[in-house]
């Protein structure tokens, strides 16, 4: 059974690498207009002292966090290292 993700439900959601280290929560998601797939979702880090990750950053610091690296969906969003 295919399970469907409303981007609403993400919105201020925290984002956590698969390692435990929190990166911050959903501020924003990217949606493919034609097809209404997921591309990237745009978090706001908690400080500027973020773990490293090789996600690049926005003008205004925010990670841009591409959907094809999200391993979970629940109570926090779970992305690769």
């Amino acid at each position: 059974m295919v399970k469907y993700i409303i981007a609403r439900q993400l919105g201020g959601k925290p984002v956590i690498t698969a390692g435990g280290e929190e990166l911050g929560r959903i501020d924003d998601i990217l949606i493919d207009e034609s097809t209404g797939k997921f591309i990237s979702m745009i978090v706001e880090p908690l400080s500027e002292e973020i773990p490293r990750v090789s996600y690049p950053k926005d003008k205004d610091g925010n990670l841009i966090i591409p959907y094809d690296a999200v391993n979970a969906v629940s109570k926090v969003v779970v992305v690769k290292d």
